[in-house]
């Protein structure tokens, strides 16, 4: 009888052993859940909050070794997105017949303190530039509020400096979470603890601070009150554009060459939604003020969506499914060939 148990418990200690020793291999080969390589990429930067802090250059049109018109471009994923900015400089160089070197520094979750932080490096990288194109977007409202206040710096000029990864307690403790779980050398135990952190610390985070979905990042636009409810961020945000536009317009020979671009998501432009939240032009207004007090150039596309889209606005512009209304590839285009037509390049 003792043999017998001894034996059972001998042979479900070799099941377990073999199932554990299965899980890790398959934990370690399957690419359903991301349990590694965290160590190895790190998203923070001392001064532009994250990403790696470089420009995509590319130049456009032909005979480039006679000089070149600099194109700066400034956003966040939408002129991130290779359509719009491939778009603007292809047909800069259609207009003007000259070379263009577009000089992208379109950054994903950027917003006007970081816009303003990229274009100070792009000045002192590639000096002053013809024309400065800073598409402005719906969401800019939540990052600055959200995200960058609280880490900004300032030196004692008042002047923006920074906005380090580290002084963003929130980012920060999500990124050192995953570096948490992923710092051991059993992808199981990484397992239990991503499941950990994400089901229970993350969950904690979020009740204390704010959920980053679409409801949080987008209530600052809601329509009918948002314009009510939110002054104090409304006006926060207001002010951290005109001191982009401030400082920007001297990287440029005049202050007009630089061009505050907007296009309004979806929810913008119709009159009814079906399951969620219209907007209000909070973008729109923000940025009309800019061409009064500064007397840089402001291109909003919001009073010209037919004629730029025309039929294509609801069935061939925005990415399908999509809470945060990015472009599609012809969208994009239309939207980019649109900016420059607004643009003398005479």
């Amino acid at each position: 009888m003792k043999k017998k148990l001894l034996l059972n418990v001998i042979a479900a200690s070799i099941g377990i052993f073999i199932s554990i020793l299965a899980l890790e291999i398959v934990l370690r080969v399957q690419n359903f859940v991301k349990l590694d390589g965290f160590h190895d990429v790190s998203p923070w930067h001392s001064v532009l909050h994250h990403g790696d802090g470089s420009f995509r250059v590319r130049n456009y049109g032909k005979k480039c070794d006679r000089g070149k018109i600099k194109l700066l471009l400034l956003g966040d994923s939408w002129m991130e997105d290779e359509f719009l900015s491939n778009s603007i400089g292809k047909e800069f160089a259609a207009s003007t017949g000259k070379c263009v070197q577009s000089v992208n520094g379109g950054s994903n979750s950027y917003s006007p303190t970081l816009y303003l932080l990229k274009a100070r490096q792009a000045f002192e990288t590639y000096g002053k530039f013809d024309y400065i194109i800073v598409n402005i977007d719906e969401t800019d409202i939540s990052d600055e509020w959200l995200r960058y206040r609280v880490p900004t710096l300032r030196d004692t000029s008042g002047k923006i400096v920074a906005v380090p990864f580290k002084n963003d307690i929130y980012s920060k403790y999500i990124w050192d979470g995953k570096l948490w779980a992923e710092n051991s050398n059993f992808y199981i135990i990484r397992l239990v603890r991503f499941a950990f952190f994400y089901k229970v610390l993350v969950p904690m985070l979020y009740k204390f601070t704010y959920i980053p979905d679409y409801t949080s990042l987008m209530q600052y636009v809601f329509a009918p009150d948002a314009a009510s409810l939110f002054k104090e961020e409304h006006k926060h945000f207001q002010s951290r554009l005109l001191e982009m536009a401030a400082e920007i317009s001297s990287f440029v020979p005049e202050a007009k060459s630089v061009f505050v671009t907007h296009h309004p998501h979806l929810r913008g432009l119709v009159d009814t939604i079906d399951n969620g939240k219209l907007y209000l032009p909070i973008v729109s207004d923000a940025i009309a003020g800019l061409q009064k007090k500064v007397r840089i150039s402001v291109l909003d596309a919001r009073n010209h969506i037919n004629e730029i889209h025309g039929d294509a606005l609801l069935n061939n512009t925005f990415i399908a499914d999509d809470p945060f209304s990015h472009l599609t590839a012809d969208g994009a285009n239309r939207y980019g060939k649109w900016i420059v037509e607004q643009i003398n390049l005479k």
